[in-house]
Order: structure tokens, then C-alpha cells, then sequence
């Protein structure tokens, strides 16, 4: 199960320090810049931030888990063509 989503600019600290983060999948996407960030970080993150705020309501409305329509959001945010 995903717990972690971050962008390119993760990968290499994501991957050196994998054994010491919790939970389960780390997904980091290569097309975005963004720290690894946990999904149960989301809400907190949201009252400042209006891109985990809407993260944090899809995967609310998906028991918690990383969807595509949080994939579709994240994507419409950094401009990625799917």
C-alpha cells in the first residue's frame, strides 16, 4: 500500500533512508518536484497549503488511500501531461 508520494527531487534521500520511514510504498513521481510526503500528512499540510488540501479530501473519500483522482490532481497542479 502506498504511504509516501514525492517527485524526482526525493528519489535519492527516499532511497538511502527507505529502512528508517515508516510505513509502507514510497511512489515518487519523475515528472514533479516535491518533498516525500506522507499521505496521513496531507490534511495537516492542507490548512496552509491548498494542494494537500485537496489531496487530503480525495484520498479521504478513498479510505485513506493514494487514487487517481489524487494522481489526476496532483498532475493538473505541476502541469503534467497524462
Amino acid at each position: 500500500m502506498v504511504t509516501h508520494i514525492g517527485g524526482l527531487d526525493s528519489v535519492a534521500e527516499t532511497t538511502c533512508n527507505l529502512p528508517g520511514i515508516p510505513g509502507g510504498k514510497k511512489l515518487c513521481y519523475t515528472q514533479i518536484n516535491m518533498p516525500l510526503t506522507a499521505i496521513d500528512d496531507f490534511e495537516k499540510l492542507g490548512e496552509t497549503n491548498p494542494l494537500f488540501a485537496k489531496l487530503a479530501v480525495s484520498c479521504k473519500n478513498h479510505a485513506g488511500l493514494w487514487n487517481p483522482e489524487a494522481e489526476k490532481i496532483l498532475f493538473e497542479h505541476f502541469n503534467v501531461e497524462i
